[in-house]
């Protein structure tokens, strides 16, 4: 059965933007518009609607539940911000809100393999970057009872390490520069990847930090294929499905496209209004049309005190 959104806002070329937007990022669900006096006309015509996108300024919450029944009530979701003046969302916003709420955009099972692999690319700040690696690794969880991540990108846009970390340094593991460095010997069993691993907060387990910001930057891109490809036999060994996540910042364009030749899922984190940087989009049209598993482009949103 064909998931719904209802769009109550007058503005006629909002509505008909923001369906154009939902189609292409959550083609997953219908999106229609309705007008008040189609629903003063209809009362029923809410009743099947998994989400209501509406305009406060139009329609309160509490009339919108009054055409819904007990036990059948659609996802709301407001199309002004809370803080004055009040102004729209921005659509772009509106469609990962609806995304995320849906339980869409999560980082499918490999289809023929108990270990998938992920690339993440981040175009926009740090803070918004983790914001988004975190919620996923957390979502993640339900499917993958392993999962890794791998950070490739300039020391100085690496995330923090967790407090719980600094009271237990006498225990870290190597960093993943000793790793590097081991790895070009061409003798390194797949077994000993666990020895660099080390628990992380939200679930998962993170390679040790470099010694030196520019260590994973400026190694050999075969180096860290090999990394990945020793990570994924690894992880291939657990009875239990498994997922390895390379999230990659500062890269280059050359960089991101020999890493996603080699992972199986590609996510795209790009800033709001990307169409006015029209050289950034090229690139990333390009990189899409390179990678077939490539399977949505994932906007910044907004941050939380809980996801941070």
């Amino acid at each position: 059965m064909t998931r719904t959104i209802a769009i109550i806002d007058a503005d006629i070329c909002f509505t008909s933007l923001l369906i154009s937007r939902l189609k292409k990022h959550v083609p997953e669900l219908l999106a229609f518009p309705v007008s008040q006096e189609m629903l003063m006309a209809h009362r029923e015509l809410l009743l099947d609607s998994d989400f209501v996108l509406y305009n406060q300024n139009e329609i309160t919450e509490k009339e919108i539940l009054s055409h819904c029944v007990s036990g059948r009530t659609p996802i709301l979701v407001p199309l002004l911000q809370t803080t004055k003046p009040y102004p729209p969302k921005d659509v772009l916003m509106i469609s990962h809100e609806v995304e995320t709420l849906a339980g869409l955009g999560r980082i499918p099972a490999s289809p023929d393999s108990s270990v998938q692999t992920c690339l993440v690319l981040s175009f926009v700040p740090p803070k918004e970057r983790e914001a988004h690696v975190i919620s996923q690794i957390e979502r993640s969880g339900a499917n993958f009872a392993h999962i890794v991540r791998l950070d490739v990108m300039p020391g100085i846009l690496m995330p923090k390490d967790p407090p719980s970390w600094e009271e237990e340094k006498k225990n870290r593991t190597s960093g993943i520069t000793e790793l590097l460095s081991k790895l070009k010997t061409g003798k390194f069993p797949p077994q000993s990847i666990p020895s660099y691993l080390e628990p992380d907060p939200y679930g998962d387990l993170r390679f040790g930090k470099p010694e030196h910001s520019d260590d994973l930057i400026t190694c050999h891109s075969r180096t860290i294929l090999i990394l990945i490809q020793k990570t994924v036999r690894y992880l291939s060994t657990l009875s239990e499905p498994s997922l390895l996540l390379v999230v990659c910042d500062g890269l280059s364009f050359t960089r991101m496209r020999t890493l996603s030749r080699k992972l199986r899922h590609l996510e795209i984190i790009t800033p709001l209004h990307l169409e006015k940087d029209y050289m950034l989009c090229n690139e990333i049209d390009e990189l899409q049309k390179e990678h077939v598993g490539t399977t949505h482009v994932d906007y910044p949103f907004k941050i939380t005190k809980k996801a941070i």
